[in-house]
Parts: structure tokens; sequence; C-alpha cells
């Protein structure tokens, strides 16, 4: 018997986590395989305790509910870990999303296959409405072929043996605490001492895009801070990373954002093409000049 802790941490969504709870119910689950729900909620107060036993004490589900009150994402996920006690593989997946019935077969059907040592899988988007095209090309993550090897992976659709996870402290890195960026970071290291992880188009864990998630904005302020977060991780799994060599290609970016920002406005498809750029290089440069952004805090 294989025991796999599905592990999630939550923060102030008590409907998204239910959500995601209620297509766990679903999955098709392989025979020789026994699943626990480890979910952590970070917060100061059990706000969401009371909705996940309501919703275990009518499930069939085994769920686990633990409070981190230490604040921040690395912390939540690393309690998430450290309560997954006998597990052989931790599978990752977001308060936000709903997974389909096949999403932990088609994870282990792939590890199986390719005798990985992780497998990660897509977020495709469902929307609470109808959105543009530009809104939905940024939503739409990017596919690989069946059985990929990756570089690094998120936990939005992670399956992991815990062994690896056991080989670093944390495992997630306290240094990226409040920025995000924690889980491309351990999974690049895992893979950088000889980890092999997959990719698998099929296991499909959807993210769940609310209208507040659809505005210019929200995607401008997205995408500056994941620019800023990748440059952090890259410097710290980079020991001969200088921060001032990418200035020219940001300022080189930042100049072509804001050449082809106007025409692009007035396109159906780019439209957000150049102030894209813009916001990119803008959190690069708040990298440089020492600024990181506190999303998780």
């Amino acid at each position: 018997m294989i025991k796999v802790a599905i592990c999630v941490c939550t923060r102030k969504r008590p409907d998204g986590i239910i959500t995601l709870l209620k297509s766990f119910e679903s999955l098709h689950i392989p025979q020789d395989i026994f699943i626990e729900i480890i979910v952590v909620e970070n917060d100061k107060e059990a706000f969401t305790e009371k909705h996940i036993k309501d919703f275990s004490s009518n499930s069939n589900l085994s769920i686990a509910y633990f409070l981190e009150t230490k604040q921040g994402i690395s912390n939540a996920r690393n309690r998430a870990v450290s309560e997954s006690k006998g597990a052989d593989y931790c599978c990752f997946v977001d308060d936000d999303q709903s997974v389909s019935p096949e999403w932990l077969f088609e994870l282990f059907k792939c590890r199986d296959e390719f005798d990985s040592d992780g497998v990660w899988g897509p977020n495709p988007p469902i929307y609470e409405s109808k959105v543009k095209t530009y809104i939905e090309q940024f939503h739409t993550p990017e596919v690989y072929e069946y059985g990929t090897r990756v570089t690094q992976a998120y936990t939005n659709c992670l399956l992991i043996k815990k062994s690896w996870l056991d080989k670093f402290d944390g495992p997630f890195d306290l240094r990226l605490n409040f920025t995000g960026g924690e889980d491309c970071f351990l999974t690049a290291q895992i893979i950088k001492n000889g980890g092999v992880i997959r990719y698998t188009p099929y296991a499909k864990a959807f993210e769940i895009v609310p209208a507040s998630r659809t505005t210019i904005r929200y995607i401008l302020k997205r995408t500056f801070r994941t620019a800023n977060t990748k440059l952090l991780v890259q410097s710290i799994l980079d020991s001969n990373f200088r921060k001032y060599s990418v200035l020219p290609r940001l300022i080189m970016r930042f100049g072509y954002g804001l050449i082809i920002a106007i025409p692009c406005f007035f396109s159906r498809k780019n439209k957000l093409s150049g102030l894209l750029k813009i916001s990119d290089s803008s959190g690069g440069f708040m990298f440089v000049f020492g600024r990181k952004n506190k999303f998780y805090k």
C-alpha cells in the first residue's frame, strides 16, 4: 500500500477549500493507494476549521486539519510536510483549485511509466464569467508534452516522493516565506541533486478564477510580483548571479514595452503585451534595487 498525503495550505478561503475538498470525493484512486488530506490553515486564528470539520464529518475522506500561526507560505507548506507522517508521497494543490476525477490516477500513471521522483501537471482556468481574449491568454498555462523532464515545477499540481522532501531543511526555504517562489526553488534543488520530475498534461487541477483576477490591474500586479520573485529565486540558486547584470535586459524590455504599449492597446489579441513588458521589467528593477514583494505577509 502506498500512502499519499495531499497537502493543501489555505488562508481566508472557506468556500475555495470546500470546493477543492468536494472535488477530492470524485477522485479515481488507484487500488494500491491510500490518501490522507492534510489541510494547513495559515492564520492567527482557526477561521476555517469549523467549515472543514463539518465537511469531514459527512465525508468518507480522511482529512486532518492543522493551524499554523507562523505566517508565510513556506511555514505553511513546511507544516503540511511535517504532518505527512508515514507518507510515501506528498501531493500538492492550492485552495483556489478543483481537481479532475483522473487527477491522482494520471499523476501516478506518469510516475510509474517513467519511474520518476515527481510529476507536475497543468492548472487550466475556470472563469466565473466570460472574459476577454487577452485575459484568457494571461491565465492559460504553458503545456508540455507528456513525459517531458522539467527543470522546475510548482505546487499547484505536484506529486513528489516524500524521501526527496526529507533531504532538505524545511524543506521549503524560509528566505522565500513571504515572496513565494519557494516551490520552484525546492523542485529546482531536487532536480539539481539528481531527482527527475516529469510533466503530464492529463492530471488537471483547475484554477478557479474569480472576477477579481480578470482585471488589468490584477494582471499587471501579478506580473510585477512574478518577475520580482523569479529574479530572487535565480539569485539564490546561482552563486555566480550578479543582480546588476540583468539591468541591460530590463532596460531594453521596459523601453520596448513603452514603444508597443499604445499600438497593442488597440489589438484584441495582444492588448496587454506592452503593459506586461513594462510591469515585468519594473518588478525586475525593484529586485535589483533591493525591494522584494511581500505577497504572503
